[in-house]
Parts: structure tokens; C-alpha cells; sequence
């Protein structure tokens, strides 16, 4: 298993059995299309191709690490047909953007899997809707160090300032087809300018990775990963002495692979790790993972810790906080005419005005008949929105207590008021057999 350090070393064994894996398997030949290349370095010259090839494992490193299994991937500098390839055979929706009709042909005859596009990305770009993207993994040209075509529009074929411009556009579009909390993977070296007869030059870098770092913020990147792609160093070890000996030139054996971030790392990690199931819902939306909500909802409060907390609280106030699968109800302790509570303090909430909650307690635990609806218990199996519900009824403070020819009273005085009587008088009646219509109202 690679790992994923910031140097990622292609002269492994492990790494060149997985290259060759894919190239055997698919029977990739990301060379065709390009042998009208015009070539200015020996670099990755080998006896069966003098152009660049880009790298089968590195392909499938990228989209496992930074891309949603099963995303979708924009690659506005396609060139041969091995990104392509990898992404769709590994499950990926992959669209490959090539300003050579004939490189995109030979990349079709390999494979018709890949969404395939012959065009200027500037152009091509401008047509594709914005933020459906899960990744965006390409390789540009290195300006001139590579001719692909005589076409004005190829950067390739560019002075440095059109390309610089040109590959600006480029990525500008790029970001606006990005979705939001996703990465950006753009493989590239530097490349030196080249001295020619009348016009001489020392050879000093043309500043593309720091250009195309500089680019990327300023569209809205975040610059998140820098790693290094540690090549054979085979063709380099040929030329290396002359090029020290001559003015201290150092043979690059290695290119840069620069990770951005639109949006939150975090988050776009979520999306990467996704088994497909949500975990929580909090406030009617629905989380991946506590972690997730938490970044969501405010990450300099919350912690994943937190959020599962109250997802699996009872009380009312974290009502809409709940676990997929395992939604909480109420602990329903108390009930008042019938309508159930989790805590005096609710009770005395729905009231209102100056009613509190000591008086709510006292009347839960009062002996007075004309509480007797105010009461412990434990027989309700509702939930949340069941309970809220019931909170729509009216609340009795008090019930009348005794009935005395067909009236109600709350007190024993209120009837012997009525009546014109003692009180004691009522009392009688209440436990005469000879006065049925004076009864205690259960």
C-alpha cells in the first residue's frame, strides 16, 4: 500500500508493478496521438516513446485520495489517454478536454468509456455547468518544453506571456466548475527558458509552479498538499554531468503535484469517506457524520463528541438533534389535564405570564383535590412532535371538586357561599345518602 507522504518515489517495485498492471490490463498507450510532439528535453526518452507519459499509478493514488467514489472529474488539459482511462475503469465519470482532434481520437480507439472532448478548454469550459464537479486532476503543458500542434490556441505553441494568460483563463473556469468543498490535483515541473543562437539566455526557471500556486489562491483556492513525484533517474544520470559541468544545472528528476481545496478540507474529506448513510439530522438536515454536522454548524463551538450528545439527549430542547435510525422521544414525567410534560418548567412556559415553576412543582405535589390533574407519570410513549401537538389544548389550573344540584364549585366555601349556608352544612350533605345531587367529582 502507498502511502501518502509528501514524496511519492515511482522507482518502487510496488509502484512499477501497479503501473504496469494498468498499462497491460487496458492496454493503455497514452503515447498515441502526439507523434508529431515536438520535443525539447531527453528526459523520458525510452525506446518506445521520445513524449511525456503520464503515470497509470499516480492516476489511481489521486482520484482514491481526493475524489468522492464514483465522482465526477474535469481534466481541461487531457493529452494522452491514461487519466481517462484509470478514472473510468476505477468507476469515476471522467471528462477529458484536448485542443488535438487527433490526440483525442487515439484516446476514443483506446477507450470510449471516458467523455472525450476535442476543443479549447477556454472555450469548452465556458459551456459546462458551474459546481458539478467532484475533482479536478490534470497536467498542463510545461510551456514550450513539449509542441504538441502548430494551432495558435495551444499553449503549448504560446510565448510565455500568452500562455501565462491563456493558462489563467484555464484555471479561472476550472474553479467555477468545482464544486464547493472539493480538491483540485494539478501535476506539473518547472521548465527552463531556452537559450538560442542570436538570442541567449542563462536557462534560469520560468516560475510555472509558483505562477500556478499564485493563480490558484487568487482565484479562491486554498493551497492545502505540495508533493513530489520522484522519477527514474536513469535519463537524467545521462545528461546530468554536462549540465552541472556546463553551469551548474541541477537535472530535475522530479514533478510537483499541488492539491488546492474549494471550501473546507474537512468536509470535502466527508464526501471522500461516504458509505452512502447519513448519521444524524439537526434542524432537518441531514449529516454524514457527527464530524461533519459539527464543521457544519459552527466549528470554533462543536466538536463531533457534542453533537452526538445532544443527538442522543431526550430533553426538549434538542428535539431536532437526533441519530438516523435511532430518533429519541421524550422522557414524559408529568402530565396536566391530560397534556404531558418533560419538566415543570415547560409547564410553566405553555401557562405563561407570571406563572413559575415552583408553582407548577407545588401544585404537582399539592394534596388539593382541585390539582388532582396535575400529576407524575410515566405510561406515555409519544414523540416530539406528538407531544407538541398536545400543547395546543387548554390548560385547567384548578377543577371543581364538588357538584351540588347539577353546579360545580372548587371549594366547599364557594357552594356554602351559594347556597347560604355553612360550609360544614355542605360538608353534611356531601356524606348524606338523602342528598344525591351533592357529590365529590372524581
Amino acid at each position: 500500500m502507498i502511502k501518502p507522504f509528501s514524496i511519492l518515489d515511482t522507482r518502487t517495485k510496488e509502484w512499477q508493478d501497479r503501473k504496469r498492471w494498468w498499462i497491460n490490463t487496458y492496454k493503455i498507450q497514452s503515447e498515441l496521438g502526439r507523434e508529431q510532439t515536438i520535443s525539447k528535453t531527453k528526459f523520458w526518452n525510452t525506446e518506445e516513446t521520445s513524449v511525456s507519459i503520464f503515470d497509470a499509478t499516480l492516476c489511481e493514488l489521486m482520484y482514491d485520495w481526493f475524489c468522492p467514489k464514483g465522482g465526477t472529474i474535469l481534466d481541461p488539459f487531457a493529452g494522452g489517454s491514461v487519466r481517462g482511462i484509470v478514472a473510468s475503469e476505477m468507476g469515476y465519470n471522467y471528462t477529458g478536454i484536448d485542443i488535438s482532434e487527433t490526440q483525442i481520437l487515439a484516446n476514443q480507439k483506446q477507450s470510449e468509456k471516458p467523455n472525450w472532448i476535442v476543443g479549447d478548454s477556454a472555450d469548452i469550459l465556458e459551456t459546462l455547468d458551474d459546481e458539478t464537479y467532484d475533482f479536478v486532476f490534470t497536467c498542463p503543458p510545461y510551456y514550450d518544453l513539449e509542441i504538441y500542434s502548430d494551432n495558435e490556441n495551444d499553449l503549448s505553441n504560446m510565448d510565455d506571456e500568452d500562455f501565462d494568460d491563456a493558462y489563467a483563463n484555464i484555471l479561472t473556469e476550472s474553479y467555477s466548475k468545482l464544486k464547493d468543498n472539493r480538491f483540485f490535483c494539478i501535476v506539473l515541473s518547472e521548465t527552463r527558458e531556452v537559450s538560442k543562437t542570436g538570442n541567449y539566455k542563462i536557462g534560469k526557471y520560468r516560475n510555472l509552479v509558483a505562477k500556478t500556486i499564485m493563480g490558484c489562491e487568487e482565484i479562491g483556492f486554498n493551497f492545502y498538499n505540495d508533493m513530489v513525484l520522484f522519477n527514474s533517474q536513469h535519463q537524467a544520470s545521462k545528461i546530468s554531468k554536462t549540465y552541472f559541468d556546463r553551469n551548474r544545472k541541477i537535472a530535475s528528476v522530479h514533478q510537483n503535484i499541488l492539491v488546492f481545496v474549494k471550501g473546507n478540507p474537512d468536509l470535502a474529506t466527508e464526501d471522500i469517506n461516504w458509505d452512502g448513510s447519513y448519521k444524524c439530522i439537526v434542524d432537518g438536515i441531514r449529516y454524514k457524520s457527527f464530524r461533519e454536522a459539527a464543521i457544519s454548524i459552527d466549528p470554533n463551538e462543536l466538536v463531533a463528541t457534542e453533537i452526538e450528545r445532544r443527538c442522543k439527549s431526550t430533553k426538549s430542547k434538542y428535539k431536532d438533534w437526533q441519530i438516523v435510525g435511532a430518533e429519541t422521544k421524550p422522557t414524559i414525567r408529568y402530565e396536566v389535564d391530560g397534556i404531558p410534560f418533560e419538566t415543570p418548567k415547560q409547564i410553566a412556559e405553555l401557562i405563561g405570564g407570571d406563572f413559575s415553576e415552583q408553582r407548577a412543582r407545588n401544585f404537582i405535589d399539592s394534596g388539593n383535590l382541585k390539582y388532582r390533574h396535575w400529576k407524575k407519570t410515566d405510561e406515555w410513549d409519544i414523540t416530539y412532535d406528538e407531544m407538541e401537538k398536545l400543547w395546543n389544548g387548554t390548560i385547567r389550573i384548578e377543577l371543581p371538586i364538588i357538584s351540588c344540584e347539577g353546579m360545580e364549585f372548587y371549594s366547599l366555601l364557594d357552594a356554602a357561599n351559594h347556597f347560604k349556608c355553612s360550609d360544614e352544612r355542605i360538608r353534611q350533605k356531601l356524606k348524606s345518602d338523602k342528598y344525591l345531587d351533592f357529590i365529590y367529582i372524581d
